[in-house]
């Protein structure tokens, strides 16, 4: 009896002094299932502390839509060049993809890839001043504040300078409710928001990323749950986009037009000839106007629109309710 009341009584120090450190961090190949869930839920950002509750169970999904948390071999990407000395990726729904290192006292990022809906592809990459992750161990109340500096490269920027400040921290313990009355206890939750800056076409733009992540190492190594959101600042762009992920599947459901997803993107942006086209939209719907309202007659022909005719300045992009905003060069 002794011993059971010894150890009842030493259990919430146990769990406590759970943290991050090399033993749980994911090896190459390890995958991760989630389901696609409703980007407009709450981010449960203020919610931080020991024996916290982030209630999730009436979370709404995307029927049927699987997305892949996964760590690969940095080495074998073809963005690597970018990334000198990573030795992972943490590849996120086939969207985000962050490289980063690891040794016995610290994590350390050399950048990520990822889509903007404006830019296309960016490699924001930092190889030589990176980015700090985590020191181990990284226990409840741990955090960290770096600041890092390198590049970012897309086919509509080129390659620009940017810098940098992140701050990361293991910011609660406590139960996580999902979907299905599922629950889990001691739960980690780890926040990474980093902000790059840098000079596009004479404007700063700033390149924010706010994610977090839901741990649960009795059952895995990589999030049961994460929640993450890019966003893209300027006086010209303002892009924002969510993913939000769950071990366990929702048992209500939004379409694609309430997740935000029932869309459409136009690349690249800023533009100097033709303007590509994406989403679910009526090709003979669409109309580009100038800030004062004033029409501008051009066609779309499988997806693509030529504007190398159209001066200089920002435009409209409209297909019914849906507006978007480009630059023309």
């Amino acid at each position: 009896m002794k011993k059971i009341l010894l150890y009842l009584f030493f259990a919430p120090l146990f769990a406590s002094a759970q943290n991050f450190n090399p033993s749980n961090e994911a090896s190459i190949g390890s995958l991760q299932s989630l389901f696609l869930c409703d980007s407009n839920t709450n981010s449960y950002a203020t919610t931080v502390g020991s024996n916290v509750t982030w209630d999730y169970s009436q979370l709404a999904g995307i029927f049927g839509v699987v997305k892949d948390v996964q760590i690969k071999d940095a080495t074998l990407d073809p963005e690597y060049a970018s990334f000198a000395g990573a030795q992972k990726t943490m590849e996120i729904g086939a969207t985000l993809r962050t490289f980063y290192s690891s040794d016995a006292s610290s994590r350390i990022s050399q950048g990520f890839v990822f889509n903007e809906v404006s830019l296309g592809n960016v490699v924001a990459s930092w190889p030589v001043n990176n980015e700090l992750l985590m020191t181990y161990p990284f226990a409840l109340g741990s955090n960290t504040t770096d600041v890092f500096d390198g590049t970012i490269t897309s086919t509509t920027t080129g390659t620009i300078p940017t810098n940098g400040v992140s701050v990361t921290s293991t910011d609660g313990i406590g139960t996580l409710l999902l979907p299905g009355g599922n629950s889990y206890s001691n739960v980690m939750r780890f926040h990474l928001k980093d902000s790059a800056t840098a000079i596009v076409f004479n404007t700063p733009v700033h390149f924010v990323r706010n994610q977090f992540e839901y741990y649960d190492f009795t059952m895995s190594n990589l999030p049961i749950f994460l929640y993450s959101n890019i966003k893209l600042q300027s006086a010209l762009l303002n892009n924002s986009s969510t993913l939000v992920l769950s071990k366990d599947q929702a048992t209500t459901f939004v379409g694609l037009e309430e997740n935000g997803m029932d869309s459409f993107t136009i690349n690249p942006n800023p533009v100097q000839n033709t303007i590509e086209i994406n989403g679910n939209i009526d090709p003979k719907g669409v109309t580009i106007c100038n800030l004062n309202g004033a029409n501008q007659r051009y066609t779309l022909v499988n997806s693509t629109m030529d504007v190398t005719q159209l001066p200089a300045g920002v435009y409209l992009i409209k297909s019914g309710a849906l507006v978007k905003k480009f630059i023309k060069l």
